[in-house]
């Protein structure tokens, strides 16, 4: 019995340590699936700026050329001045070459603000693409370096798996069965000590007949946690 109670003792702190290396393992994953998105986030966003710059320009030529187009009209409706006989075809011209002349007029508004737009985000463009690079390349670097981590984490946990299987092997089946329960339901501590007459695992008061059992190396569980006690 005493040997079971060394081995289970042994086995917790096996696992113990091989939980801590699959957390590990798994804030890095997380880590660097952060850094692959951030890549990711700066890429999408030059390329939204870039396809951004490309609409400015396209709207600002569409502009440009209805305002050509326009301006042939008014030059069109001047030398048709000169051709009308009636006061009333004259009044007529007039009204049309006004509604020309205050489309043309908002239309200009409305270049003015695409050609400042463009010329904001072409001036910006260039430092942003430095910056994506910069932060790319930090990103990749970052994840270099995690990812070496991550095999570090890979290599120790397949040691201490392998540890654990020639552990398990000398453990009687029924306790590791209990033993294994205990890690479930018991936040994955199953073996606990006593430490001046206390349940580490759940501070309670452990009577000293049970004492007196762990110390003879029997199988003792708390009253109080159902944990597993063991004295150093």
């Amino acid at each position: 019995m005493k040997s079971d109670l060394s081995l289970l003792v042994k086995l917790q702190k096996l696992d113990l340590e091989i939980d801590s290396a699959i957390e590990g393992r798994r804030s890095l994953l997380s880590q660097i699936r952060e850094a692959e998105k951030k890549i990711l986030q700066l890429k999408e966003d030059l390329s939204n700026k870039e396809t951004e710059l490309r609409q400015i320009r396209k709207e600002r030529r569409e502009k440009e050329k209805e305002i050509e187009e326009i301006e042939l009209l008014l030059d069109k409706y001047e030398e048709e001045k000169y051709k009308i006989k009636s006061q009333e075809e004259f009044t007529a011209l007039e009204r049309e070459i006004e509604q020309a002349q205050k489309k043309k007029g908002k239309l200009e508004d409305s270049l003015l603000e695409l050609m400042e737009e463009e010329e904001e985000l072409a001036d910006h463009l260039p430092s942003f693409k430095e910056e994506v690079k910069r932060e790319e390349k930090d990103a990749e670097e970052k994840k270099e370096i995690l990812s070496r981590d991550l095999e570090n984490f890979d290599h120790k946990e397949k040691i201490l798996q392998e540890k654990r299987r020639n552990l398990v092997s000398q453990v009687d089946s029924l306790l590791l069965e209990q033993y294994e329960q205990l890690r479930k339901t018991k936040d994955k501590i199953a073996v606990v000590p006593v430490k001046n007459g206390i349940c580490d695992g759940c501070n309670v008061k452990v009577s000293p007949s049970l004492i007196g059992r762990v110390k003879r190396g029997e199988i003792t569980y708390c009253e109080s946690c159902n944990r597993i006690l063991y004295i150093f």
